[in-house]
C-alpha cells in the first residue's frame, strides 16, 4: 500500500547537524519512557472517547496498551531513521483496522483514537524539546512538528483504506453467503444441510419459522440495486434483518411473518413500490402464502413468481386475495370450454339480465336490495331472474346455480 497523497505532498524537511543532534537526544529519552508513553495515549483515548470508555477489562485495555506501544515505536523509528513508515512498517495498522471493522467499531472512532494519540505524543515531543539544552531547538520542534504530521496523515489513511477495503470484502462476503443460501433454499434442501441451517440462522431466517416470499420484477431494464435497497429499507421498519437479494431479473425477499404479520409486510412493499414508481420504475410484487419454515420457501417462490406473471404492475398478496378468484384467474382452457355452448350465447346476448343477476349476487341474494341498486322495481328484478333462469334452464335463484353462473361469467370476462 502506497503512502497517501496528503503524506507524500509534505516532504520530510533535511536535518542540520545541530539538528539531528536534538533528535536523537529525544529519540533516547523516548525510549526510556517508551512504556509511559503508550500508557499516557491509552489512558487519554479510553478517557476521551465514549466508546473506548466502555473497555473496562483488563484484557481489553491490554490489547489498546499494546496498540500505543506499537505506536510509540514507529514514531521513535521515523525520527531516529528520519523517514516515514513504509507499509510493511503499518501492517500493525492495517491489522488493527481489520479487527475493528469485524468489531463494527465507527471509523470515526478510530480515526479520533489516532488524533488522540497524535497530541499525546506532541505534548511528550514538546516537554522533552523545552527541557532540551541544545541550541537551535527551534529548528527540531518545526522539523518535528511536520513529521508528526506527516506520520499522522499516513496512518489515518492507511487506517481508513484498510477499514473501508476490510469492510469492502465483508459485504462481498456476506452478500455471496447471502446468494448461495436463497440459491438452497429455492432448490428445497437448506433443511438437510447443517451449515445452510446455521448460515440462515445468520440472516435471522430461523428453521421452523413462518415466512413469506416477496418476489419483485419489471418486464424491462436491468436490476437496480436501489431497487433492493429501496425493499430492504421498508421492510426493515418492521423486520430487524430483511433478507432482500437480486437474481437475475429479479429482487426477493424471505420475511419472517412472527413479529411483522403478513398484511403489514404487504403494506411495506407497497411503500416500497410506490417510491420506486415515483422515479419512473414499473414493477409487479407478488407475495406468497405463509411458508411453514425453511423447507417451503421454494414453494412460496413459485406462488410469488407466478403472481408476478400474472400481473403487470402494482403489489399482489396471496393471501388478500380471495381463493375463488384465484382459481377462475388461474383456470385453463377447460374449464372455460365446460360452460355450455347455450348458455355462452345466452350470457353474451342479454347484458341486462346478466347486469341484473350481477346486482342480485351483491346484494347477498336479496330481490329488494338489488331492485334499490338498480333503481327498478322488486318485480322487475323478478322477472329478469325467471327469464335468465329460463334462458339458461336452471333456476339462478338457487344458490350452487348462482355461484355456478356467475362462475361462467368471470370465465367470460363478464363479470
Amino acid at each position: 500500500m502506497a503512502s497517501s497523497p496528503s503524506a507524500a505532498s509534505r516532504p520530510l524537511p533535511e536535518l542540520q547537524a545541530g539538528t539531528r543532534e536534538i533528535c536523537d537526544a529525544i529519540v533516547h529519552c523516548l525510549q526510556l519512557e517508551l512504556d509511559d508513553l503508550a500508557s499516557t495515549m491509552t489512558e487519554a483515548v479510553i478517557e476521551e472517547i465514549p466508546l473506548y470508555h466502555a473497555m473496562t477489562s483488563p484484557q481489553q485495555r491490554a490489547r489498546v496498551h499494546a496498540h500505543s506501544l506499537e505506536h510509540a515505536h514507529a514514531i521513535i523509528e521515523c525520527i531516529r531513521t528520519w523517514n516515514l513508515p513504509t507499509p510493511e512498517a503499518l501492517r500493525f495498522v492495517r491489522e488493527r483496522a481489520a479487527l475493528r471493522a469485524n468489531q463494527q467499531v465507527p471509523l470515526s472512532a478510530l480515526l479520533h483514537a489516532y488524533r488522540v494519540g497524535h497530541r499525546t505524543v506532541w505534548e511528550r515531543l514538546a516537554r522533552i524539546i523545552g527541557e532540551c539544552r541544545q541550541p537551535q531547538p527551534l529548528e527540531a520542534t518545526l522539523a518535528l512538528t511536520t513529521l508528526t504530521l506527516s506520520y499522522t496523515e499516513l496512518i489515518s489513511s492507511t487506517m481508513a483504506e484498510a477499514y473501508t477495503e476490510h469492510q469492502r470484502d465483508r459485504m462481498l462476503q456476506v452478500a455471496r453467503a447471502r446468494r448461495d443460501l436463497l440459491e438452497t433454499l429455492l432448490r428445497g434442501d437448506a433443511e438437510s444441510r447443517a451449515d445452510m441451517v446455521e448460515l440462515a440462522s445468520s440472516f435471522a431466517l430461523v428453521p421452523g419459522a413462518d415466512f413469506v416470499v416477496v418476489v419483485m420484477s419489471r418486464q424491462s431494464g436491468e436490476i437496480e440495486t436501489e431497487a433492493a435497497q429501496t425493499l430492504r429499507r421498508h421492510l426493515a421498519l418492521a423486520i430487524a434483518q430483511p433478507f432482500v437479494v437480486t437474481r437475475h431479473r429479479e429482487v426477493i425477499s424471505i420475511a419472517p411473518v412472527a413479529r411483522a404479520r403478513p398484511a403489514a409486510i404487504a403494506h411495506l412493499v407497497r411503500e416500497a413500490h410506490t417510491e420506486l414508481a415515483q422515479t419512473g420504475e414499473h414493477w409487479s410484487a407478488g407475495i406468497s402464502t405463509v411458508c411453514g419454515g425453511l423447507g417451503e420457501v421454494a414453494r412460496g417462490y413459485q406462488e410469488a413468481r407466478r403472481v408476478v406473471a400474472d400481473n403487470t404492475e402494482g403489489v399482489h398478496a396471496l393471501l388478500e386475495q380471495r381463493v375463488h378468484d384465484y382459481v377462475v384467474q388461474h383456470a385453463d382452457g377447460t374449464a372455460q370450454r365446460m360452460i355450455p355452448p347455450a348458455a355462452r350465447m345466452v350470457l353474451g346476448a342479454e347484458p341486462l339480465l346478466v347486469e341484473t343477476l350481477r346486482a342480485y349476487a351483491e346484494a347477498e341474494m336479496s330481490v329488494r336490495d338489488a331492485a334499490s341498486r338498480l333503481f327498478v322495481h322488486s318485480n322487475t328484478v323478478v322477472y329478469r331472474l325467471e327469464k335468465l333462469s329460463r334462458l339458461l334452464e336452471c333456476d339462478v335463484t338457487r344458490f350452487s346455480n348462482l355461484v355456478e353462473v356467475l362462475t361462467w361469467l368471470r370465465l367470460l370476462g363478464k363479470l
